[in-house]
């Protein structure tokens, strides 16, 4: 099923330092409640954040919960920018591919030097199901489980949470992230896909800019394919995720519930906390 989507303005965040901070605010439960505005946030990182940006995350939002997803090397070239009155909790799944997508040109010249070391070896290989088996990890892997199963705990940590969670893009460490919270809401899994998705409307320009970097260094389509694929947001990736979690206990509720261990009781407090 291909989903169809209507990009909605209400829930994106309009910052000068980021181009994918969404508001979860507003998208509506199978029960018809309302997840709040102004307290579930999704982001690509907070590294270029203006003094006005930070001032709106914390004078409008209150932001007070900061989950980032990246690992050491991500947060030592890109660190977040200090918001005051926000705690920062790290929670870095092993996603190589999710890191390809989001390294800097700049600073991973050497990487993408690596890529056509390989490609002139013959050992590089576009793997089209790099970003699906990403997606999979997530759901099966046990380190996986623990951190988003915490992330899910920060959520319910206190009463007057307000969460932002973050990866390099925005796109599937985050999209993963976002799509437990949406589930343990109540949200259908059809808008689940439609949130995730819409990641490819607000990452386009920057992907289109970072791949034309990318060409100043080579015209190798066999690299610049697998940097695009890498950076692709694919609604196969997503659904990848949905059904494992089926395939594992039954529905992704069950899932949250019973493989991460975000018992009922914790998911009925999160709607009371979340919904309206």
């Amino acid at each position: 099923m291909i989903a169809v989507l209507s990009y909605n303005q209400d829930h994106l965040i309009k910052l000068s330092g980021t181009f994918n901070t969404r508001d979860l605010g507003g998208y509506t439960t199978r029960s018809g409640k309302v997840i709040k505005r102004k307290r579930l946030i999704r982001s690509d990182d907070l590294f270029k954040l203006t003094p006005k940006d930070i001032e709106i995350l914390s004078t409008v939002y209150h932001l007070n919960t900061i989950i980032d997803f990246r690992n050491s090397s991500e947060r030592q070239k890109r660190p977040d920018k200090i918001i005051p009155g926000a705690k920062y909790y790290v929670l870095a799944p092993n996603d190589d591919t999710a890191v390809i997508a989001s390294s800097n040109l700049n600073d991973d010249r050497q990487k993408i030097d690596h890529l056509i070391k390989l490609n002139q070896e013959k050992r590089l290989k576009i793997d089209k199901n790099g970003l699906k088996n990403g997606m999979i990890n997530f759901v099966r892997d046990e380190h996986s489980q623990k951190l988003y199963r915490k992330m899910l705990d920060l959520c319910i940590a206190r009463n007057d949470a307000v969460v932002l969670e973050h990866c390099r893009g925005g796109k599937d460490r985050t999209g993963y992230g976002t799509a437990l919270i949406l589930l343990a809401l109540g949200v259908d899994q059809e808008t689940v896909v439609h949130d995730y998705l819409m990641t490819a409307h607000y990452n386009k320009e920057r992907n289109e800019r970072r791949m034309n970097e990318y060409r100043k260094y080579t015209y190798d389509h066999t690299i610049l394919n697998y940097l695009a694929s890498a950076m692709a947001t694919r609604e196969d990736v997503i659904r990848a995720g949905l059904d494992e979690m089926k395939k594992l206990a039954g529905t992704p509720l069950n899932y949250i519930e019973q493989i991460l261990g975000f018992d009922g009781g914790k998911v009925a407090y999160m709607r009371q906390m979340y919904l309206e």
